[in-house]
């Protein structure tokens, strides 16, 4: 479970637009007020992004605490100097398709070919006396990451798809080499194509500070494949950046924005307009990969010495695939992680209590007083995506939003005669980073 709260450091820079209010600076107790979108007008200054686009590959070869020479680090010195690693980071270092069997096959899996046999050794093969195929892969390697949250995973295509060799390195693990025993590849798809995948999570890493690796997340040397019955190296990676054909570095596309507002009259809480992150083209599914953030508009106002969010919120986001929606808010000076959820309703009026009836403090992270407010919800999926949900409702809506000060309460009714939309131009843009940060899960 991961508690607390803390001012996330960011990691692209995109535009927030403002809403203003004019005050004099002689009004120091300025009355209760309410600002409120009932999703009803428009995005209305609501704006979302993709969170993975633009993201750059983590892994590169370096000396740094090498095994021997350079090694492949999946790490950086951007957030320590004893180096480390990021919120949400999903790295690939692939090595280049192995062919394990010489005779051209085509349209035939390698759990058809892998009785047909090669030769002990290198060079013409013609005429000569094969042995079974064993291609194994070993290397040597070690890790500093989050103990059962951030994982490097060794990973073979089956049939077209990864599969985890070994049940994801966590925690803090010094170089070791596997030895000749490694990982046996028979079974996997010819030519074989075979990575590590360093996956982190949206909180505690080096980069907010809440866990500090040294040298994280994963570093690998000495990575090879050779056939077991005859020694015959198939693929050797023992000093990176001397030679061609070596590993690749590499991360995932983007996986797109998904947040938009639907005039489906269920599940919306106020009909028939809310936002929801997911395709329209199946509306019980939610793509996979996604990192997809909404930010509300940010309210400004004067000096309130407490600050209350509001909001409807309806979930179907199951359990089992880790798919989840971290909570966020803003008093202008970066976002702070509140909460993260994932359940199920199951119902098309699911609409949670917590939120609407109780509401968030974010007036707590302006130090007693506070003068912008916001709020950012980030949808999270894996490989798999999140689904299949019945009733067209699968991940998560929003509908409702209020934002209240020294008081005041939704239902009181709105109080924004101080308050109006200031239209975008230069300068009147508030930077941020794209927010990753503490979760409680």
């Amino acid at each position: 479970m991961k508690h607390g709260y803390v001012c996330v450091v960011l990691s692209a820079i995109l535009p927030l637009l403002l809403v203003g209010l004019v005050a004099p600076a002689s009004h120091a107790n300025p009355a209760p007020f309410i600002w409120h979108d009932d999703m009803e007008s428009g995005t209305n200054g609501w704006w979302s992004v993709d969170l993975t686009a633009g993201a750059v590959p983590h892994f590169h070869w370096d000396t740094y605490m090498a095994y021997e020479g350079m090694s492949w680090w999946c790490g950086t010195f951007d957030y320590d100097s004893d180096g480390g690693y990021g919120n949400s980071w999903d790295d690939r270092l692939k090595l280049p398709p192995i062919y394990a069997n010489p005779v051209a096959v085509e349209k035939v899996s390698w759990g058809v070919i892998k009785a047909l046999y090669r030769d002990g050794s290198s060079g013409d093969r013609s005429g000569r006396t094969r042995n079974p195929v064993m291609p194994i892969l070993t290397f040597a390697y070690r890790h500093d990451s989050e103990s059962g949250y951030d994982f490097t995973y060794v990973q073979a295509e089956s049939n077209g798809v990864y599969v985890n060799l070994n049940r994801g390195y966590d925690g803090r693990q010094a170089w070791t080499d596997i030895g000749p025993y490694g990982f046996d590849l028979t079974d996997y798809d010819d030519p074989l194509q075979v990575r590590f995948r360093f996956i982190s999570d949206g909180a505690w890493s080096d980069e907010d500070g809440l866990y500090m690796s040294v040298a994280g997340g994963f570093a690998v040397d000495n990575i090879k494949v050779y056939d077991f019955g005859t020694g015959e190296v198939l693929f050797y990676d023992s000093e990176p950046g001397l030679r061609e054909g070596e590993c690749m570095p590499g991360v995932p596309g983007a996986a797109g924005d998904f947040w938009h507002l639907i005039d489906r009259a269920c599940p919306a809480y106020s009909d028939p307009h809310s936002w929801w992150c997911g395709d329209d083209s199946d509306t019980s599914f939610v793509p996979p990969n996604l990192q997809n953030g909404l930010l509300s508009p940010v309210v400004d106002f004067y000096g309130a010495y407490s600050c209350t969010c509001y909001f409807a919120m309806h979930f179907a986001v199951p359990t089992v695939d880790n798919d989840y929606v971290a909570l966020y808010g803003t008093v202008g000076s970066g976002y702070y992680g509140i909460a993260a959820y994932w359940g199920d309703f199951e119902a098309c009026d699911g609409w949670g209590s917590t939120a609407f009836n109780t509401g968030f403090d974010i007036g707590q992270f302006g130090g007693g007083i506070t003068y912008q407010a916001g709020m950012l919800f980030v949808m999270y999926t894996t490989d798999n995506g999140c689904g299949p949900a019945g009733g067209g409702d699968a991940g998560i809506m929003l509908d409702d939003l209020w934002i209240c000060t020294d008081g005041a309460q939704p239902w009181e009714g709105e109080r924004t005669a101080n308050l109006y939309y200031a239209e975008p131009y230069p300068g009147a843009a508030k930077a941020i980073r794209a927010p990753l940060g503490l979760i409680n899960r």
